[in-house]
């Protein structure tokens, strides 16, 4: 069930609009003391391929975007939290420049949700003195009533939850502000705002209706209005300047991380370029939540932001948070020629930085006469959904030929290609003079001259087209055994959805293939090549897969293990709490349900 969408003529905001409440924000003297903390949760069970390593050197984008989009609001007493580097880190003793915070705000995927729950019901043993505390992040925006009837009687949970972007959560502070928000007054202010109905008119919010928080009784205003122009947020220093650093304390410390350690080599700092792809996947749930829409930023914009980075922090490595930086031949011409063409420090900007991004393969095949200008422009790697090479998952143009050509050329402009595939229910791991199997395709990948591999679980996931048939026709797990599945299990790497009756064979072979690419056969052989094009970085991801490999599998071995010992129970629709007020999927779910049945009753006439 995708999230319903605007009418086109109210998709977006007004011209002009955020940089207003930006500046109306900046006007509020009051919030200029606001102390708030912005936590990204993160639950360390999901360090596993193929992210692993890597996620310690790249701090989240949204925790970034809230930041900054605090701090230029005026709001600077804010200090930005990666739970990954702060594991113990607690809202209730966390205290800014000697003071209780007036406001939690935690983001969090569905993967890690569980600490993001934790760190709710931290805050709220404040009682009395307890923060406002918002919720956003993907997990948010597809289910937000997960955030309330949290602890143990179920009575306590986020106060509101945002289920857009920036502009939402600062029009939601510029009411606040009208009902007397400041420091120590920003709960009782979102409580005066709410009797009066003031949230009501704020798309992209939910909330309880009354003071209670057990999830009974909660509003969504419905879906977001988007941003049309991305040039006018925040830079990514704004930031990045109120990061804490890495510790093991529970509190903070008594000043932000400093810019000078931010993104220091080999730290990567995220860029966002576009947002949307054109491709409508059963599997994915992204095109719904950019309203069909594809956004972008500026070319001058993208090359200030990084400069930005690269003027304050030194930072010369990035990553392009795109859903399919390839999606638009015309504006992806436009950046690279500005790219290309831009100087920093006398020397060109590709020479200054390195700059990796996703695509499709057939987007990037079509325009392969653009890699010399791209790698000029400081490309350097870019991940592409191949998904399946046989097609029979999602046919989105990927094929043997294509991807090997397109490989070729990437290699030969010294920019990596970096493939993902998707393991799907009735793929084998060999097939006979066919490239259908796994360890195939895993096999041919390498010999290509794929530089990393990551290998997903193709499973449904929530706010997808997929995910109505799947709760509806049993395919999703419930349970295994007594033990219920969690939301760090929903993340590609853990079977959580299928119609076999061996299951614990299809997660066996998610490590076989990593297995078939990851291996000290493919390492002599990369060692042995070293001194072509792109040598040394097939060496070196070799030396991480093997090491991620291990301890991938030694995370995975009890639900291998509760796969293979049942019994396994499954959902036979959707759960409750999707039906729930408050839930962006309640009223659709209705109407199908009617809808279907008023179907059953005129073939039943």
């Amino acid at each position: 069930m995708e999230l319903p969408q605007r009418k086109i003529e109210d998709r977006f905001l007004p011209p002009g609009k955020y940089r207003s409440l930006e500046q109306s924000l900046r006007s509020k003297r009051q919030l200029a003391q606001v102390r708030s903390l912005v936590v990204s949760a993160f639950d360390q069970r999901t360090r596993m391929l193929p992210f692993i390593y890597i996620d310690w050197h790249m701090v989240p984008c949204g925790l970034r975007s809230v930041g900054a989009a605090l701090y230029d609001a005026g709001l600077q007493k804010t200090r930005l939290v990666y739970q990954l580097w702060n594991p113990k880190i607690r809202p209730c003793r966390a205290q800014i420049d000697g003071a209780r915070i007036d406001m939690l705000l935690v983001s969090s995927m569905q993967v890690h949700s569980r600490p993001s729950y934790r760190l709710i019901e931290d805050a709220w043993r404040m009682d009395k003195d307890r923060p406002l505390i918002i919720s956003g992040g993907p997990k948010a925006c597809y289910e937000p009533f997960d955030y309330f009837g949290l602890g143990p009687d179920g009575q306590i949970g986020a106060d509101v939850v945002v289920t857009g972007e920036e502009p939402v959560l600062l029009e939601l502070l510029t009411v606040l502000a009208d009902f007397g928000a400041g420091q120590g007054t920003m709960l009782a202010a979102f409580n005066r705002a709410r009797q009066a109905g003031a949230l009501r008119e704020i798309p992209g919010l939910v909330y309880a209706l009354d003071p209670r928080h057990d999830g009974k009784n909660l509003i969504n205003t419905g879906p977001q209005r988007l941003m049309r122009d991305l040039d006018d947020l925040p830079l990514p220093s704004s930031g990045f300047r109120t990061l804490e650093g890495p510790h093991s304390q529970a509190t903070l410390a008594k000043k932000a991380m400093g810019l000078d350690k931010v993104c220091r080599p080999p730290m990567i700092a995220n860029v966002l370029v576009t947002r949307g792809c054109k491709f409508h996947c059963h599997y994915c749930p992204i095109p719904a939540y950019n309203q069909r829409s594809f956004r972008y930023k500026s070319p001058q914009r993208v090359i200030a932001e990084f400069i930005d980075c690269y003027r304050h922090m030194g930072t010369r490595r990035f990553f392009g948070v795109d859903d399919n930086f390839f999606n638009s031949r015309k504006y992806v011409r436009q950046l690279l020629e500005a790219m290309a063409s831009t100087q920093l420090d006398g020397r060109p900007l590709g020479r200054q930085i390195r700059f990796r991004t996703e695509s499709t393969v057939i987007d990037l095949y079509k325009n392969r006469d653009l890699l010399p200008l791209a790698r000029r422009a400081g490309l350097a790697g870019v991940w592409m959904g191949v998904e399946d090479l046989s097609a029979r998952l999602v046919d989105k143009g990927q094929a043997p030929g294509i991807t090997e050509v397109l490989f070729a050329e990437m290699t030969a402009n010294k920019i990596r290609p970096m493939a993902m595939l998707m393991h799907h229910e009735g793929q084998p791991l060999h097939s006979a003079r066919q490239l259908r199997g796994l360890i195939d395709q895993a096999h041919f990948l390498f010999n290509a001259g794929a530089v990393g591999l990551q290998v997903c679980i193709a499973s449904p996931l929530v706010g997808s087209k997929w995910a109505n048939e799947a709760f509806t026709t049993g395919l999703v797990y419930e349970r295994l055994g007594r033990r219920k599945l969690e939301d760090a299990e929903c993340d590609g790497n853990h079977v959580v959805a299928s119609n076999g009756s061996d299951p614990w064979r299809t997660q066996i072979n998610l490590l076989r293939g990593y297995a078939a690419f990851y291996n000290p056969s493919n390492l002599l052989r990369a060692l042995l090549a070293r001194w072509r094009p792109l040598g040394v970085n097939r060496c070196q991801y070799q030396f991480w897969g093997i090491g991620a490999l291990a301890q991938t599998a030694w995370k995975l071995k009890g639900h291998i293990w509760r796969l293979w010992r049942g019994p396994i129970h499954r959902f036979s629709d959707w759960p409750a709490k999707f039906r729930r007020p408050g839930s962006p999927y309640s009223d659709l779910i209705e109407s199908a349900t009617v809808r279907h049945a008023a179907i059953d009753r005129k073939g039943c006439d």
